[in-house]
């Protein structure tokens, strides 16, 4: 039954996309354009750096800041508090590339990465303040209580969570156990093909996703189911329908349904997820899984977090 839904549903976008060449067209342009001027600039520098801090070892000399209380807190080891640092600062998916890069290199296991998939591949702080609050949700100036509601509330998920999972803490003396490697050109050549190839793979989801959000457009969807489909499918476009339907609803509604769909960031987020964890033993029902729940957090808390606390009214 479900092989036979797969094929119907297969069927059906590709007679859309043989029957409605200007929408392709269209959304083939738009996912271009996002991945052109905003994926590829902001992530592909991020790439680059931190394959190369992963593959000589440097990230240790970073993890000597910030990974001894971020380890107590959330009982992970030290390198694993990399990907939590890369995964909250530089946006999807570099969580989860750092984590399976951490895994590949063999720094963490591979419960500990799967673990860190739960919970520490987000939007980046620069995407959530700049277009989706000061840009799509119209704040005067940055509101820095929703950002840290919104970006504590998956760090709450990776604490609480902590204790139903079995693995064991390692920190290694690394500066002993694990020599500095040099860079050199060959490590610096296969840092940037290989991010180039992550890039250029995302770009490749992003317009696919874009496409599928056009063509679902066309279908005779109610308002409602319409802009869930595109929430569900791909982030910015998710966030530019929940604006734009949402004249009637109250600003805490409408706030609190923007930062659950960035919180989930859509089926093209898992899509790009899973291609850079494929060769590595992560898998991608621990990230679906965390990312449910911390979008169902992420929607209860922004919207009664003001009400429970009334020194927060008017906040957001």
């Amino acid at each position: 039954m479900k092989k036979i839904l797969y094929i119907l549903c297969c069927a059906a976008v590709l007679i859309l996309f043989f029957t409605h060449p200007a929408t392709v067209a269209l959304g083939c342009a738009a996912g271009l354009n996002l991945w052109y001027t905003a994926v590829l600039p902001s992530l592909l520098p991020f790439l680059i750096v931190s394959g190369l801090l992963i593959g000589t070892g440097l990230f240790h000399c970073l993890n000597r800041f910030y990974a001894p209380p971020l380890s107590r807190l959330l009982g992970i080891s030290q390198e694993g508090c990399y990907a939590v640092l890369m995964g909250f600062l530089c946006g999807f998916p570099m969580g989860a590339k750092v984590t399976a890069d951490l895994v590949r290199e063999g720094h963490i296991s591979a419960e500990e990465g799967n673990f860190l998939l739960s919970f520490c591949n987000n939007v980046s702080p620069a995407f959530f303040l700049n277009y989706i609050c000061l840009a799509k949700l119209g704040y005067p100036k940055v509101p820095w209580t929703l950002a840290i509601v919104f970006y504590v509330t998956p760090l709450l998920y990776g604490f609480f969570t902590r204790r139903f999972r079995h693995f064991q803490r390692e920190n290694r003396q690394t500066t002993k156990q694990t020599p500095l490697r040099r860079i050199d050109f060959p490590m610096l050549d296969a840092c940037i093909m290989d991010s180039f190839t992550t890039v250029t793979r995302l770009g490749g989801y992003i317009i696919l996703f874009s496409i599928l959000a056009r063509l679902i457009a066309l279908l005779p969807l109610g308002s409602s189911a319409a802009v869930l489909a595109g929430a569900l499918l791909e982030i910015s476009g998710g966030i530019d329908g929940i604006v734009s339907a949402s004249v009637g609803l109250s600003p805490a509604l409408r706030t609190a349904l923007v930062c659950a769909c960035a919180a989930f960031g859509g089926f093209s987020t898992c899509a790009q997820t899973e291609s850079v964890i494929a060769d590595t033993p992560l898998h991608l029902q621990n990230y679906l899984a965390g990312r449910l729940i911390v979008t169902l957090l992420t929607l209860l808390s922004v919207l009664l977090l003001p009400s429970a606390v009334p020194a927060l009214r008017g906040c957001w």
